[in-house]
């Protein structure tokens, strides 16, 4: 069973970020696994059913536990799904320091990491927890969830890489997040720095033959960008052509230049849907 971590700090783009992972999970059948890595701002007491994944509290007396607001909430929208319903879990990392955490994410083979970005970086957002170093040594990608981004379904993605290094496993990756939606997949080519143009007709040969045949799913397309201008890329991908999520390879494929050098608790102002990293 897959497993979609949420990095919970208690802040409004944690839950708006928790709010999308669940329809994720929803539709995928995926589970939930919250992490806490601020101190719970209020707790409810939750009646525990046969089978309940998180533990009773000793403390709480009888058959009920105290769980987080962000629990709660998110039990609470899940009750109303009429088909799958993933199963959430909470635990609580305050104190834990970046190497516990990844050994944590890489032990359990979490599936995928969610984290909610606020609209611009105040003092109240700064979290100790560094994201980035994280992604460099955990196995599995990041999906970063701008506050001002509008919950919706997931219609289009696209893949920037350079076509001649396109990972296989990344698609199909992809493919499972787009099948329960029937959203359209494409492969965004950029040549890497360096490297030459490709020339439409080889292209599209290697696309239909490298990637396309090896990855089943029939919405998959292809789009080869001449342009050079990266801003104008984005706004094209995001504004133009109405992508929903953006999906790119940590440190490759002109990476720093969109994203910048370090993940921080903001994206990029240009950058206004989910962006989802893959470890290198």
């Amino acid at each position: 069973m897959r497993t979609i971590l949420i990095i919970n700090d208690n802040s409004a783009e944690a839950k708006h970020a928790a709010e999308f992972a669940l329809a994720l999970a929803q539709k995928i059948q995926a589970d939930i696994l919250l992490m806490n890595t601020s101190a719970k701002m209020k707790k409810i007491r939750e009646k525990v059913s046969v089978g309940d994944i998180v533990k009773a509290n000793p403390d709480s007396g009888g058959n009920e536990h105290v769980v987080s607001e962000m629990l709660y909430h998110l039990k609470s929208i899940n009750n109303g799904q009429t088909t799958y319903k993933p199963g959430i879990e909470e635990f609580d990392i305050l104190g834990a320091n970046e190497n516990e955490v990844v050994e944590f994410i890489n032990r359990n083979h979490i599936w995928m990491m969610v984290k909610g970005m606020a609209n611009e970086l105040t003092a109240s957002n700064t979290k100790s927890l560094n994201i980035h170093n994280v992604l460099n040594r955990v196995l599995c990608p990041l999906l970063l969830v701008p506050e001002q981004w509008r919950l919706k379904d997931i219609e289009r993605l696209v893949y920037i890489a350079d076509l001649r290094y396109c990972r296989i496993q990344i698609v199909r990756y992809l493919a499972e997040i787009a099948k329960p939606w029937r959203a359209a997949l494409s492969i965004a080519h950029m040549s890497a720095k360096g490297l030459p143009d490709m020339a439409e007709k080889y292209a599209l040969t290697v696309f239909s033959e490298e990637v396309s045949q090896n990855v089943n799913y029939d919405s998959l397309f292809f789009n080869n960008i001449k342009e050079k201008d990266l801003a104008k890329v984005v706004d094209v991908l995001i504004n133009g052509m109405h992508n929903d999520i953006l999906v790119m390879v940590n440190h490759r494929f002109h990476f720093e230049e969109i994203v910048g050098r370090y993940i921080t608790d903001t994206l990029p102002l240009h950058i206004t849907i989910p962006l989802l990293i893959f470890p290198y």
